[in-house]
């Protein structure tokens, strides 16, 4: 099976981005072990579906921003080639400030076919998640939908 390693999640028309419910809880918890520091991962799985992530190791100790280094980047998309799977996405948070891509976060974005997740977590019992997509040169939030993968 040979499968494009970079997906295109906003491609399928008639289907809505989905995050799988248990990778969500445990993407919630890993950002809320990480505060006061952002946190960030890989979003994978198949067309527009998200099942799977990996945790990213920043390569920064600033509280406001994430940045990844080359060899763990080229490491996390070999699991993701290995487990057959596609990268979907990108999310990070925002331990500070509302789930608003910045100026940073547009200048940073690379990956115009992704989807990009900012959670806001200025209220860590209750923290709010948006979804961006990158069109004509600024992001758009999209709707997404939680749901339970068998």
């Amino acid at each position: 099976m040979n499968i494009e390693l970079l997906g295109e999640p906003f491609a399928f028309k008639n289907t809505k981005l989905s995050l799988d419910r248990k990778v969500a809880k445990n993407l919630l918890k890993e950002a809320q072990e990480a505060l006061p520091y952002e946190y960030s991962a890989m979003l994978c799985g198949q067309e527009a579906t998200i099942t799977h992530h990996i945790a990213m190791p920043t390569s920064t100790r600033d509280m406001h921003t994430f940045g990844w280094d080359g060899p763990s980047f080229i490491q996390a998309l070999q699991s993701i080639r290995e487990s057959n799977q596609q990268w979907l996405g990108v999310l990070h948070t925002h331990p500070h400030a509302p789930p608003i891509p910045s100026r940073r976060d547009a200048a940073g974005w690379h990956y115009p076919a992704l989807s990009y997740w900012i959670v806001g977590m200025e209220t860590p019992a209750t923290p709010s998640w948006r979804v961006y997509q990158w069109q004509n040169g600024s992001f758009v939030e999209r709707a997404y939908r939680i749901i339970d993968v068998m």
